[in-house]
């Protein structure tokens, strides 16, 4: 595993919490009784991303997910700093507003001499006891599976840029597009294999079912839409897409409007 698809699977990773923490949640889910709720959707959010991941060849088997839940209570009325260990310092500096009700995306990256290691969840501010509570898990993989990527394929990423957002770019034939990089389709190819660990067109494919993983868990568009959205041709290739060649079924994923 390379730094890119490292770097790029905790971008997700940490988008996926930050528009989960702009649901629109009811402020009645973020009393006590409603904590339990609010943990089981941040799991339920970051099993789905860690399935595709692996269900794509995207992460490694070595890529370990903690299922347990790591919780994390602070009393911000009585709350001693200097007694906090480093990585409790960086969950309280998440916190801007103590008085506004609010759910909080954590990501916090740490490296560690052998594992990188990748704590996401969320914090819930809950201002009547003037508390927070902290909903993490744990991700991390052995920094000596981490290969550095060479800094002449970093082209690789505008070409799937051009691809996935130029119109015209859309429907260019791929020995075209190699070409405007100064590359042969050969070269080209084998440049994919090694940046993406994958063809262009199937590694391209995989960032749209991304969006389309997306577009499901937070929004309320219907799967034709997001078919339409996310530039596939109808809905039957996206299904075919993700249930038949990936092996995970377009109708697993959770919709969580409607569940908050």
């Amino acid at each position: 595993m390379n730094t890119f698809l490292l770097s790029l699977i905790d971008k997700r990773i940490e988008g996926a919490m930050i528009r989960f923490s702009q649901l629109p949640i009811r402020s009645s889910l973020l009393s006590s009784t409603h904590h339990e709720l609010l943990e089981k959707l941040t799991k339920k959010v970051i099993d789905t991303y860690i399935s595709f991941f692996q269900s794509v060849d995207m992460a490694p088997k070595e890529y370990y997910y903690g299922e347990s839940t790591l919780i994390k209570i602070f009393n911000l009325s009585d709350l001693n700093r200097k007694k906090l260990k480093n990585f409790e310092k960086k969950l309280i500096n998440l916190v801007t507003d103590p008085i506004s009700p609010s759910v909080i995306p954590v990501y916090l990256p740490l490296h560690k001499s052998a594992q990188i290691f990748l704590y996401t969840g969320i914090g819930i501010l809950d201002s009547p006891c003037h508390c927070v509570i902290f909903f993490l898990y744990e991700l991390s993989i052995p920094r000596s599976l981490i290969g550095y990527s060479l800094s002449t394929l970093h082209y690789l990423e505008t070409a799937l840029d051009q691809v996935s957002n130029d119109e015209f770019s859309k429907s260019k034939p791929l020995r075209k597009l190699a070409a405007d990089y100064g590359k042969n389709y050969n070269q080209f190819q084998k440049d994919c294999k090694d940046y993406f660990g994958d063809t262009f067109h199937q590694f391209h494919n995989k960032m749209k079912m991304l969006n389309v993983l997306d577009d499901i868990l937070f929004t309320g568009y219907s799967f034709k839409e997001i078919a339409y959205r996310n530039d596939f041709s109808n809905y039957n290739s996206m299904y075919f897409l993700f249930s038949r060649k990936y092996g995970f079924p377009i109708h697993s994923i959770p919709r969580l409007l409607t569940e908050i």
